[in-house]
């Protein structure tokens, strides 16, 4: 894993950026779901970090919008890459817990 990269306590799926951008334009999702030709309904599950972004997601969404295709695809590479770091850290965590409350356990029949 990329070492550089800072991830946070919660991930930010690409669908919350898109959202953000649609209502900062005024397009409502059933108005960019018909011009990128997909459900609105898929439209909506993308919105809600339910489905990953893929390339042809991205070029459309590029044509239609005007923001690059691989800004999307980093942003739902960087997603899942945070993701990963958090669950990690979260196993991590429980195995400290664990291990601090085998450690009191002995100290109090010691």
């Amino acid at each position: 894993m990329d070492n550089d990269r800072i991830t946070g306590f919660r991930a930010v799926h690409p669908g919350e950026i898109l959202n953000e951008e649609l209502k900062e334009r005024g397009i409502k999702q059933k108005e960019l779901a018909a011009k990128i030709g997909i459900l609105p309904s898929h439209l909506n599950e993308l919105i809600k970090g339910k489905r990953s972004f893929t390339v042809a997601l991205a070029m459309a969404l590029e044509k239609e919008l005007g923001i690059p295709y691989d800004s999307w695809m980093q942003m739902q590479y960087g997603y899942e890459h945070d993701c990963l770091v958090i669950a990690q850290r979260e196993v991590e965590e429980q195995k400290r817990t664990r291990e601090e409350d085998m450690c009191t356990l002995v100290a109090a029949v010691l």
